[in-house]
């Protein structure tokens, strides 16, 4: 499904942010912005941003979805319904709907889904406040902001451990950071730059609008941003970014003369609630580890006495999914090895789906590709050549392995290998028919060509190109910003998923799916290709009542089959 933008709408909205941009490097006054809030222009292109989002599907409190939006006409009615109520400033936002998602370490995550109207909202004041906020924030914070990933904070530890010698680390875990967030804290630093009282009353909307439970009962806490909200991560950013220039007073932000003379030399990395504080003696980590308890402790929030470690760098230590650590002379960025354990039971798992449910189809293994390939795009980019050479066996022989025993008692290692290891030059992948050997695979329904299990040591490292103190809100940056991360994954999230289907399709899956495909023109309904096709289950999975109904499935790609999972 495609939305309209509006060419004039996104290029007013850029001179807007050009001009916030320049004042905030200028420490310009932001007394009026407000007004900016009321302009029609800012809702339509804050609708089109809020409806391409594939999270616009899920209803708020009010069940209203991206689906009730298709029509200009709704949509209109929508923009003349926020500008109405934010020039009258009788908006008000309705309680998020709190869900739960399973964490990594097993736990579950509160997750809070607004509704349509209120991510408008918050993607208006994303819009406005970034450009202001995006020259006052610290240079090495990398967290939710424009043109940053986890790989430039590694690059940076990498930087100063391996040029500067910075040889021990302070690894920063702070208790419940973004449920721990005191409001009236959070205000008084907006109020900072901000001194439109307006748009500080239209946050403190959010922060108290609180969430309902799946028992109805609505929960106002007086702490904490809400999970899931658009501008959320932002507010967070400002908040932590005290933390940010509290470290940076120290050292970083000192003039040449009184770097020289400072008693201490010490540097912050930042990704979200994630840092990493470097220093030259262990003295000086235990100094900073004080002084942040202290200084947090300030703002209301907590420092894991436990889980905060000071480490050496020759030990080693992970961070978002690296591993950071000196081997002699060389200091080396690795994927950790719970990012690598966790690959391998995801890809276990998936392989299990593959097989069992669906018996090598092409498309299936084609979605297991896209989850190989999309972890080797995010670790291409640090020292991951032995790592990529390691799983490579582990693939192959995990799959052989579990196609032996699908096989049954009368087959033998040959009859499996001629059926299963085919030539790289009977590959689907232009790349695989240049390298010799063979590989696991299946052969495709049509075209007397295989399907292969990608190989990880085909995809080449690269290393990220580092820059600093470029400002995509001032003009001319942006472009070279576009530049040196266009490739670059921003978080481990960005890495395809396999969808996990439950239960079976059944004896007329083919002719529903035939009749689905059919209905939408044989063609991707999200970004309109009509190549690798697949049908969707958007909210029943399959197996359960009323999933294969024509309401629930949809035309999808492979790629956007990944992110629709």
């Amino acid at each position: 499904m495609k939305f309209p933008t509006y060419d004039a709408d996104i290029v007013w909205l850029k001179r807007v942010q050009e001009n916030l941009g320049k004042r905030s490097v200028e420490n310009g006054k932001f007394d009026k912005i407000y007004d900016i809030l009321r302009s029609k222009r800012l809702v339509r292109v804050a609708i089109t941003n809020v409806l391409r989002n594939k999270g616009a599907r899920t209803p708020g409190m009010d069940g209203i979805s991206r689906r009730d939006l298709e029509s200009i006409q709704r949509r209109s009615d929508l923009v003349d319904e926020v500008t109405a109520e934010l020039r009258s400033k009788k908006y008000r936002p309705t309680p998020v709907r709190r869900t739960y998602i399973p964490k990594a370490n097993g736990k579950l995550r509160p997750l809070g889904i607004p509704t349509i109207k209120d991510r408008v909202v918050q993607e208006m004041l994303r819009l406005i406040l970034e450009p202001i906020y995006e020259g006052k924030f610290y240079r090495h914070s990398y967290g939710f902001r424009p043109y940053r990933s986890t790989h430039h904070a590694a690059s940076r530890l990498w930087n100063l451990h391996g040029r500067y010698k910075f040889d021990w680390v302070v690894e920063g875990d702070i208790k419940a950071c973004f449920d721990e967030i005191d409001h009236r804290n959070l205000k008084r630093v907006l109020r900072k730059e901000i001194k439109d009282e307006r748009v500080i009353k239209l946050v403190g909307h959010f922060l108290s609008a609180g969430y309902v439970e799946e028992d109805g009962v609505v929960h106002k806490p007086s702490k904490g941003t809400p999970q899931g909200g658009i501008v959320s991560p932002l507010l967070a950013n400002i908040f932590l970014n005290e933390l940010d220039q509290f470290v940076a007073e120290m050292y970083d932000h000192r003039g040449l003369y009184a770097r020289r003379i400072a008693p201490r030399r010490v540097f912050l990395v930042r990704y979200a609630d994630d840092f990493v504080i470097v220093t030259k003696t262990e003295e000086d980590a235990r100094w900073m580890k004080k002084r942040i308890t202290e200084f947090l402790d300030k703002l209301g929030l907590e420092l894991s006495q436990e889980k905060t470690a000071i480490t050496h760098i020759k030990r080693g230590y992970d961070f978002l999914g690296f591993n950071i650590r000196r081997y002699d002379t060389r200091t080396l960025i690795r994927p950790s090895k719970t990012a690598i354990k966790r690959f391998r039971r995801a890809f276990k798992a998936r392989l299990e789906i593959v097989i069992q449910k669906y018996g090598y189809q092409p498309y299936m293994i084609q979605s297991l590709n896209s989850f190989i390939q999309g972890w080797g795009q995010y670790y291409k980019w640090v020292s991951s050549k032995k790592v990529f050479k390691d799983l490579d066996h582990y693939i192959w022989h995990t799959a052989y392995r579990k196609a032996l025993r699908l096989e049954g008692r009368r087959a033998t290692k040959r009859g499996t290998y001629l059926k299963r290891f085919l030539p790289r030059q009977l590959s689907t992948w232009p790349p695989d028919r240049k390298y010799k050997g063979r590989q696991f695979g299946i052969w495709k329904e049509y075209r007397k060509r295989a399907i292969l299990l990608r190989s990880l040591q085909q995809i080449p490292i690269e290393y990220v190109p580092f820059f600093k103190g470029l400002n995509p809100y001032l003009p001319g940056n942006v472009e070279t910003l576009k530049k040196k991360t266009r490739y670059i994954p921003r978080s481990e999230s960005s890495i395809p998923e396999i969808p996990e289907v439950s239960g079976v399709y059944g004896a007329g899956w083919r002719a529903t799916r035939n009749r689905i495909l059919k209905r939408d023109g044989h063609c991707c309904t999200v970004c309109g290709t009509r190549k690798n096709l697949s049908v969707h289950h958007i909210d029943l999975r399959a197996g359960t009542p009323g999933a294969e109904e024509d309401s629930n499935l949809i035309t999808l790609c492979l790629k956007c089959h990944g992110r629709a999972s």
